[in-house]
């Protein structure tokens, strides 16, 4: 069934709100507008700096439906280009690899790793050219943890101003203590606002994560939320409570939980004891998504331990992502149009469709937090 978009004003306390409408997933205004006035005015991580150790090093990648090059200059600086050639919009670099230079794979401009433009071949018969004119674009860049973030809004505030310091301060996570262990991708065909509605609220886990609801329940579930973030916690449940057989921490030490971050609009984080995991949420259409998941484990822990816990994280994956196509099929139901909020533990989706809303009806500036102070 076909909805139109339906902007209605949003409702600030979770208790009264009612969620966005469907038409919020399925109308391609709505999507072209979150790319322009989200994606594009957001820090995006885009590749995790060990992967540009060399200078010379640089990965591509695509942001708000725009080419970027990240890259690592002769002065060792992460830089950060629109991976376009200002002679025909060619590729100035493809995939991701090691150069001393980019040379754009159409006509051959060749430009520094500073984005000079340093050699133009053939270019005869032309008339008033300033080759200063014609350096590549810069993006602005910056890198939080082991990862490398892009902004294509200048006037955006710098990540540690967006949720950087905030973050650090309160939840602490020291990410020289994890070390990476395993990278995976998934493509899901669901809106993107479908997978982060479903991660920002752990009301669902008693019902649809029998494995998560053994280690944790919704009588210690709480939500914490910031102007550009959100927390789920959760107290780990006793090792007397429940088959020890069937769970995962049957020796949790005192005030040991499990944390969910959100950190709009679509960097997570899943905060266990032993283990983090990122996820990242980077749209490919109005109802596809790619969805990239790296997995960091203490320094010191066994190769069995760590096998077994991307095991059970990859079964709450796939538990969600049945869940969510389930979602993105029944929201152009006729029977559907709007839902609620439980205000106790729901208010996390509630903050995060409220920074949504607040994005896409601002057309001039970066929004303030809603809500939150």
């Amino acid at each position: 069934m076909h909805k139109t978009w339906n902007n209605q004003p949003f409702e600030s306390n979770p208790a009264l709100a009612s969620t966005l409408d469907a038409s919020w997933y399925l109308d391609p205004e709505v999507y072209q507008l979150e790319l322009e006035r989200i994606f594009a005015r957001t820090w995006q991580p885009i590749t995790k700096i060990a992967k540009l150790n060399q200078p010379g090093d640089y990965v591509t990648g695509m942001v708000a439906g725009e080419p970027v090059v990240v890259l690592r200059d002769d002065a060792n600086r992460l830089r950060a280009f629109y991976n376009v050639c200002p002679h025909r919009a060619g590729s100035i670099a493809r995939g991701a690899g090691s150069r001393k230079s980019l040379q754009c794979a159409y006509h051959g401009w060749t430009f520094d790793l500073n984005g000079c433009l340093m050699n133009t071949p053939y270019f005869f018969e032309v008339e008033d050219f300033d080759p200063e004119r014609y350096n590549l674009r810069e993006v602005r860049l910056d890198t939080w943890g082991p990862y490398v973030f892009v902004n294509l809004d200048d006037n955006a505030k710098p990540l540690a101003e967006w949720w950087g310091s905030d973050f650090d301060r309160i939840r602490g996570i020291d990410w020289s203590q994890w070390r990476l262990v395993d990278e995976r991708e998934y493509v899901i065909d669901v809106n993107w606002k479908v997978y982060l509605d479903n991660y920002a609220e752990g009301y669902h886990v008693a019902t649809a994560h029998p494995g998560l609801a053994r280690e944790m329940s919704l009588d210690n579930l709480y939500v914490d939320c910031h102007p550009f973030y959100s927390t789920q916690r959760a107290v780990i449940k006793p090792p007397f409570i429940g088959n020890p057989n069937n769970r995962r921490y049957t020796n949790p030490k005192e005030g040991d939980q499990i944390c969910y971050h959100v950190l709009f609009p679509n960097f997570m984080i899943d905060d266990y004891p032993d283990n983090l995991s990122t996820n990242v949420v980077v749209p490919l259409g109005l109802d596809k998504i790619l969805l990239k998941f790296d997995w960091w484990f203490p320094l010191d822990m066994g190769q069995e331990s760590m096998e077994s816990m991307i095991q059970f994280a990859d079964d709450v994956q796939y538990e969600d992502i049945a869940i969510c196509d389930e979602v993105q099929v029944n929201l152009k139901s006729r029977a559907y149009q709007t839902g609620r909020f439980s205000g106790r533990y729901e208010n996390g989706v509630h903050h995060f469709q409220a920074l949504v809303h607040r994005f896409v009806n601002s057309a001039d500036t970066t929004p303030n937090g809603f809500g939150i102070e």
